[in-house]
């Protein structure tokens, strides 16, 4: 039997007529009919008897069904892979993000992915900026996600969405009247602080913020992730200053007290790609999807 007398045999197995196969593979009935009678003259002998417009299988097709199951499951495996290669989104996607971004914006551009790709899969990851970039280098994920610009000759960098930074602080510590002003540096001057690390671009643009301040904030701890200074504010040690998904995550304002900080610096969601190596189709939909997310 050849190839198409096996896909047509397959059709009319599974729709029980040849006008069912013909609509399940988009040709004609004559087609299909045809087809089945050059295949039946290969073979040798009848694979199926006609009655009241059905095509019942002979006990010869019903052995040759069997036979022929293993190739019915990769045939269809094969036509999930084109319909994935037409889509670019066959290989998974593999994407690397930082700790806020990861906890906090991604799993909701994820599921908004998920809905558009249900035959395809996703690898989403958590790392520092440094080890993002290692991985994007060494092919290791497709796309990466971090607040911190990137200039390499070998990356490419885009800019995804704004990110506003916010002052953060226990429940009730500040005025009630006071939430919906920028909080300044004198108000953290003196206070109980949870610093983020000076190398990352937020705790570098925070501790130029804070320069001059008198008494300068009382750091409590220093940490390298803003989903652990929201944890220790929860905890109520003192302030921290993080990006506005950390800071609206989860019941935020019953937890915790935010107040805007206007920095004099941008703050932004970047997304890097390796320049020799293009991001599959289906990472342009995950940045849309991002950008398509309320604040």
């Amino acid at each position: 039997m050849r190839l198409r007398h096996i896909e047509i045999f397959s059709a009319i197995m599974q729709t029980g007529s040849a006008i069912g196969a013909a609509r399940l593979l988009n040709v004609t009935q004559p087609a299909i009919s045809k087809m089945l009678r050059h295949a039946e003259q290969t073979v040798g002998f009848a694979l199926f008897l006609r009655s009241g417009g059905k095509l019942v299988p002979t006990p010869e097709a019903l052995r040759l069904q069997q036979e022929l199951q293993p190739f019915d499951e990769q045939l269809a495996r094969i036509r999930r892979v084109v319909s994935n290669l037409a889509s670019g989104s066959e290989a998974p996607l593999r994407i690397a993000a930082t700790p806020a971004i990861a906890h906090h914006l991604a799993p909701k551009a994820v599921a908004l992915w998920c809905q558009a790709h249900p035959d395809s899969e996703c690898l989403l990851s958590a790392s520092h900026t440094r080890e993002l970039l290692y991985s994007l280098l060494l092919n290791e994920v497709d796309i990466a996600l971090t607040m911190q610009p990137i200039s390499h000759p070998n990356l490419i960098t885009t800019v995804v969405c704004d990110c506003d930074i916010y002052a953060i602080a226990p429940a009730q510590w500040w005025p009630q009247e006071r939430l919906d002003t920028p909080i300044t540096p004198d108000e953290i001057a003196g206070q109980p602080f949870i610093s983020i690390d000076i190398r990352s671009h937020l705790g570098a643009s925070v501790s130029a913020w804070l320069a001059g301040v008198s008494p300068p904030p009382d750091v409590k701890v220093t940490v390298q992730t803003y989903t652990l200074a929201r944890s220790l504010v929860e905890a109520r040690i003192g302030i921290a200053v993080v990006d506005h998904f950390t800071a609206k995550a989860g019941h935020a304002d019953k937890v915790i007290q935010m107040r805007r900080i206007d920095l004099p610096t941008a703050n932004k969601v970047y997304a890097i790609t390796n320049r020799s190596r293009p991001a599959p189709k289906s990472a342009n939909f995950l940045l849309e999807a991002i950008r398509s997310l309320p604040d």
